[in-house]
């Protein structure tokens, strides 16, 4: 189970590299120049161009470079497993461990879609009949490494802890690190659900009666029709709905003054003395508190 499961995230982390990269390329890299060309031709106002252009189109091109490719692959991968018959089978391996949990053993398969994107595992708690296990799994797949945080949990890892090793090595520790990390958050999972399961969502387990269906050849062709239009493009869709918007705020807080100020800046010093007790600075903070924006 784990290792079929840990097939699939690599493959979908493989194979989301080269379409994400070919989608910022031309979305970013030469969607936004010609954007920009062409609102300076029309006669564009400079704040009207940096609203629609810089603001709400750069965070759609970038939700879209960054999730679609991981999703496309992902979610066909994991409903040919379903189709198969084999995520029932997941689902029944782990439900002992939730039920100790306090969680739901379904809770299992929404944790696993959580590391495609944590929007679709969330939409994916529905198959839970009882709301309070329903609001366990959807609190608790906030640990689950989603596709936007892949990048970024390498990015580090190789920064902080494959330069402690030789060079021969620094990829295999990188990569054993951001494991590591994956693992660390399904124990989370595990931990917040047992102690939310005995403080303030407290109640009985409810029955879980699952049929094991045998083993079928897959409807491949259908099947990914189906998981591309039915979960890619769904998700794909309410991401760009809320990226839109978010990107006008980043944009009207990075460019309105206050004060000789720009309100971006008013933030970065009064975060500074906090984040300085971390070892960070008000930039960091900033440059983090916009990674939630279009993501989320």
């Amino acid at each position: 189970m784990l290792g079929l499961l840990a097939l699939v995230f690599w493959l979908t982390i493989i194979g989301a590299n080269y379409p994400s990269s070919l989608l910022a390329s031309l979305l970013v890299d030469q969607g936004h120049p010609f954007l920009k060309g062409l609102a300076d031709n029309v006669g564009f106002p400079w704040w009207l161009s940096g609203i629609l252009i810089d603001g709400a189109y750069l965070a759609m091109a970038w939700v879209i470079s960054v999730m679609l490719p991981p999703m496309a692959i992902f979610f066909p991968l994991f409903t040919l497993l379903e189709d198969f018959g084999y995520l029932p089978r997941v689902a029944f391996n782990m439900d002992k461990l939730y039920q100790v949990a306090g969680a739901h053993g379904k809770q299992a398969l929404t944790m696993s879609m959580g590391f495609g994107c944590n929007a679709a595992g969330v939409v994916a708690t529905r198959i839970i009949d009882s709301p309070r296990e329903r609001l366990i799994a959807i609190i608790t797949n906030n640990f689950s490494l989603c596709n936007g945080r892949w990048p970024t949990q390498i990015l580090i890892a190789t920064l902080f802890i494959g330069v402690l090793v030789p060079v021969q090595y620094a990829g295999l520790v990188a990569g054993v690190a951001v494991i590591g990390i994956a693992v660390l958050g399904i124990f989370l999972s595990l931990v917040v659900s047992w102690l939310l399961s005995r403080t303030v969502l407290q109640g009985a387990n409810s029955a879980f009666s699952l049929e094991l269906p045998p083993y079928r050849p897959p409807r491949i062709w259908q099947t990914f029709v189906t998981s591309f239009y039915d979960r890619t493009l769904i998700v794909l869709w309410r991401a760009v709905v809320f990226a839109v918007p978010a990107g006008v705020v980043i944009w009207l807080v990075a460019n309105i003054k206050m004060a000789d100020l720009r309100l971006a800046s008013h933030f970065i010093n009064f975060a500074d003395p906090l984040a300085l007790f971390f070892g960070l600075n008000g930039i960091i903070i900033w440059h983090i508190s916009l990674q939630f924006l279009p993501m989320r």
